[in-house]
């Protein structure tokens, strides 16, 4: 039988002939089906009288020479008695071993990242928070650790740091991630078993449940005592604060605004959809907003487009303070000032503004409170009403501008309240 040429097997793949096998001597063939891309190269040999086929290689990858050579070897191997079919098979698995233990020798900062390009980047609108969270919080604790060397041990100092940071919320999150970065280190056989699967909400931040902390009209005339008095407060983060208490917005969301968002001949901000309810709203500005934010116009970094830009150590790519700009003098600087309270975060803002914009003291009704929150309206009434409530949402927003300028002042509230419509 006639030898294969390289000039033959390159007519063949022209003109797209197809065949199961053409034999090329000593049990060399070469395949190329209809569903094979490109031409094949198997061996076909005996093991104790039984007949079995390697595959080598795929053509013009293996070329022919390339594959008489390998050929070789094999009989080679089969004259000693070695069967090569299991010399391929240990070869992968040796290399699939090695690329294990590689994947082991890496750190778990390396592994961070390749779960966030692969499982959040792109895909989450809170792969930014998240991946802020994760950097401040796991890297600093566990990051520079071989993903294989992390112990559970390593797992409950982390968030024992965290919880004595006062920051239990954090820590179920941390947790949570870590559970999932280390579930993709062992779906990816980088580990066997998981060193944050043993943990719970017990061992981080506790259960958690919805806040009802708000604080009181006494309470806020105390918070702005304290922000007056303390060293630590700057004038910029009193005009923040106060701007947020009067928006009754999310913390984030007046944190990613735009300059050109606010429109103060319309006294409207437009707020974008880069929210949590994922919808553009506008917002009335009260008197006391508005002058709030002309002044804050005023702290203007050349080429920043944000109300609150970012400025000296605080510069950051995104453009705009961090989350903890306010968070920080506020725990540090304002509620030790304040005297025997209950603890609150500036999330409580909102509930706080709820809470009073909805009591007999401002009558304000509760489907326009909910808008004033930028919740959307729960229920078949949400459903139904699609009104968006602009006019009394800015005279809800004035009254509760007036009722905040009595805790400013340290005055009592006595303004007749909104009269709901019957």
């Amino acid at each position: 039988m006639a030898k294969l040429e390289d000039k033959q097997i390159r007519t063949w793949i022209k003109n797209n002939i197809r065949f199961d096998a053409k034999s090329d001597s000593n049990g060399l063939y070469i395949r190329y089906r209809e569903t094979d891309k490109t031409p094949i190269w198997f061996l076909r040999y005996k093991i104790a009288k039984i007949e079995q086929r390697l595959i080598m290689g795929r053509y013009p990858d293996m070329t022919l020479a390339d594959a008489r050579r390998e050929a070789a070897i094999h009989r080679a191997e089969i004259l000693k008695g070695h069967n090569p079919a299991d010399t391929k098979r240990e070869r992968k698995r040796a290399t699939a071993e090695k690329a294990i233990i590689e994947k082991s020798a890496q750190t778990v900062s390396e592994l961070v990242d390749e779960f966030f390009k692969r499982n959040v980047e792109g895909q989450l609108k809170s792969a930014h928070a998240r991946r802020l969270r994760i950097d401040k919080y796991l890297i600093p604790a566990i990051g520079k650790l071989r993903i294989k060397s992390v112990e559970p041990m390593h797992i409950s100092n982390m968030l024992n740091q965290i919880i004595d940071a006062g920051a239990p919320t954090t820590a179920n999150d941390i947790l949570s991630n870590a559970k999932q970065i280390f579930n993709y280190a062992v779906k990816r056989q980088i580990i066997k078993h998981n060193p944050a699967a043993a943990f719970d909400s017990s061992d981080a931040g506790g259960k958690e449940s919805s806040r009802t902390r708000y604080l009181t009209h006494e309470e806020l005339t105390r918070l702005f005592r304290a922000m007056q008095a303390s060293d630590k407060f700057s004038n910029h983060h009193y005009l923040c604060t106060k701007l947020l208490l009067l928006l009754g917005c999310r913390k984030s969301e007046l944190l990613k605004a735009k300059r050109n968002d606010f429109d103060l001949n319309k006294a409207v901000w437009h707020m974008s959809p880069d929210n949590k309810t994922e919808s553009p709203i506008d917002i009335p500005l009260s008197s006391s907003a508005l002058a709030l934010i002309a002044e804050l116009k005023q702290w203007w970094i050349d080429g920043n487009e944000h109300l609150i830009p970012a400025m000296g150590i605080r510069s950051s790519k995104r453009g705009h303070v961090d989350e903890g700009y306010l968070n920080k003098p506020i725990k540090s600087g304002v509620f030790p000032l304040m005297g025997d309270i209950e603890n609150f975060t500036l999330h409580d803002f909102r509930a706080t503004m709820r809470t009073h914009m909805t009591s007999k003291a401002l009558g304000v009704d509760r489907f326009v409170a909910e808008r004033c929150l930028n919740h959307k309206i729960p229920g078949m009434a949400g459903v139904y009403d699609r009104g968006d409530y602009f006019e009394e949402r800015k005279e809800a927003l004035e009254l509760w501008a007036a009722f905040l300028a009595t805790c400013e002042n340290g005055e009592k509230w006595n303004v007749t309240p909104i009269r709901k419509a019957s």
